[in-house]
């Protein structure tokens, strides 16, 4: 699991669990031969703007591998166009079925590790390039784009050349495993073919 750090949003949940909860969910839901790997419960967790940003005061929402919980209060920038903090509470009761937004998510520990997401696009933008061509138009100087992120306590334990699937994300390949935590992992997105 993994959220992107920038303008990373804090959900506090006021009976979610003051002392952190370690937990074995499976690593794949639909892939049991895939293992298990931990998940860490806490009462304040981190979700993506762009998931904090669709939400409304009072709206129930599922927690990912967790159970679902109510958005009660979402706080905005001056401006209004940053989600800055939201506050909630559990619902583990709530049909995660019923719900419109299924949120990844991970607690507010030291042990985040530092994550950098690396997508490659098309090198030469037009499908075929024809005799009169200058292929030098086509050239795509944003043809990689990089994102920084934060992952779970698992994402350390990764090995050069593993493929893993990033919740919501993506799959991935290891390109640099983590070493300390002043150095990102770095993965690679595993193109699914998809626009």
């Amino acid at each position: 699991t993994a959220v992107e750090t920038e303008n990373k949003v804090l959900l506090t949940l006021s009976d979610g669990p003051s002392v952190r909860e370690e937990l074995q969910v499976p690593r794949h839901k639909k892939h049991a031969p895939a293992g298990e790997k931990t998940q860490v419960r806490l009462n304040q967790i981190w979700i993506d703007q762009a998931d904090a940003k669709e939400l409304k005061d009072g709206e129930e929402v599922t927690l990912m591998d967790w159970g679902n919980a109510i958005v009660e209060k979402i706080t905005r920038s001056e401006d209004g166009q940053t989600v800055t903090a939201l506050s909630g509470k559990l619902n583990l009761a709530g049909d995660v079925k019923k719900t419109k937004w299924k949120l990844t998510w991970l607690a507010d520990v030291q042990e985040l590790v530092n994550l950098t997401l690396i997508d490659f696009d098309y090198i030469i933008s037009k499908r075929k390039i024809e005799v009169d061509d200058d292929f030098k138009e086509f050239v795509n100087d944003q043809s990689r784009t990089v994102k920084v992120a934060v992952g779970d306590i698992n994402t350390a334990k990764l090995a050069k050349g593993e493929i893993i699937q990033l919740e919501r994300k993506g799959y991935y390949i290891v390109d640099e495993p983590y070493v300390s935590s002043d150095k990102p992992v770095v993965l690679f997105a595993i193109p699914d073919g998809r626009q």
